[in-house]
């Protein structure tokens, strides 16, 4: 909370917004990518996302430089995806 720089009421307003258009997958949904993504992921505690990616067919945002250590998966940082939203 305290990196949001919001009170305590606009924090957990913000809370429920992101509940609101979330969707959770279940591990069951993600298990048949579960071992390529193991395969691709140059960080195991990243295995999740590119699980995820896998089974959307997208790519992961993330400002980790290892995890463009492959060629299956694009993924973009932060910079990126501000130049191609057109605020950058």
């Amino acid at each position: 909370m305290n990196k949001t720089e919001r009170t305590t009421e606009e924090f957990f307003r913000l809370v429920e917004i992101l509940k609101r258009r979330i969707i959770i997958v279940s591990l069951e949904e993600l298990a048949p990518y579960v071992e390529e993504a193991e395969k691709l992921t140059p960080d195991p505690d990243d295995m999740a996302y590119f699980a995820l990616a896998l089974k959307l067919d997208c790519a992961i945002w993330s400002n980790d430089k290892k995890l463009r250590e492959q060629n299956k998966i694009k993924v973009y940082n932060t910079h990126e995806l501000s130049k191609l939203s057109g605020y950058s």
